[in-house]
C-alpha cells in the first residue's frame, strides 16, 4: 500500500482545504507554502534534477487545486496529495523516458535476490544521492517500492510494464546502488531499503 499519513486532519487544515475548494488565492498561497518543501522532495526523488522537480511541483499543485473539491475529508489528505504528486512524476517519466518490458528468467531474479544487501545499513542521504544517479526507470521503481510503499503489481500498472520487469529492475537497481556505494567506501548507518 502506498505511503499514507496516519495523522487526522486538524481544524485549521480543514478550514484551509475548504477555502482552497472555494478557490481563495490567499488560502492556495498558504497551502503551497505549507506543503511545497515536502512535495519538492518527492518530485526531486523521481526527477533527479531540481529544475524538473520544480516544474513537477508546480504541475502537481495545479492538479491538487483543480481537484481539491473532490477530496471528501476521508482518509489522509496528505496521502491524497502525495498520490497526485507521485502520479505527476510518473506521468513525466513515462512521457520522457522509455520504460522497458523485459523477459527475465526466474533464475536471474533468484540470483539477484541473493546478493548481499548492504543497502539495509546505509545512510538515507547517501542512498538518495545514489538513487538520483540511476537511470530513470530504476529510479522510479526504487522510489515507488522502497520509499512510497507501492507493491510490484501496483508499480507495474502505474508504469504500464510487466510485474516481472518491476521485480528485476528493482533488484538490479539495488545491485547498482550497492556497487556504487561500495566503490565510494560509504559508511553504513541506517536501514532504509
Amino acid at each position: 500500500m502506498p505511503f499514507e499519513n496516519k495523522k487526522g486532519i486538524s481544524k485549521k487544515e480543514t478550514e484551509l482545504i475548504k477555502a482552497c475548494q472555494r478557490h481563495e488565492t490567499l488560502a492556495q498561497s498558504e497551502f503551497f507554502r505549507l506543503y511545497s518543501a515536502k512535495f519538492l522532495g518527492v518530485a526531486y526523488r523521481f526527477a533527479g534534477d531540481y529544475d524538473i522537480a520544480n516544474d513537477l511541483l508546480q504541475e502537481g499543485f495545479i492538479k491538487i487545486f483543480n481537484n481539491i473539491q473532490n477530496y471528501q475529508f476521508k482518509g489522509s489528505f496528505e496521502g491524497w496529495m502525495r498520490r497526485i504528486m507521485v502520479n505527476t512524476a510518473i506521468n513525466y517519466l513515462k512521457k520522457h523516458y522509455r520504460m522497458y518490458n523485459e523477459s527475465v528468467e526466474i533464475s536471474e531474479i533468484e540470483t539477484l535476490a541473493q546478493l548481499p544487501n548492504i543497502l539495509e545499513e546505509m545512510n538515507c542521504e547517501e542512498i538518495i544521492n545514489e538513487i538520483n544517479l540511476l537511470p530513470a526507470g530504476f529510479r522510479a521503481i526504487i522510489n515507488l517500492y522502497a520509499i512510497e510503499g507501492y507493491t510490484y503489481p501496483e508499480i507495474a500498472a502505474l508504469l504500464e510494464i510487466k510485474e516481472v520487469t518491476v521485480r528485476t529492475q528493482y533488484l538490479r537497481a539495488k545491485q547498482k546502488l550497492a556497487i556504487a556505494l561500495d566503490k565510494k567506501k560509504i559508511t553504513y548507518a541506517t536501514k532504509i531499503i
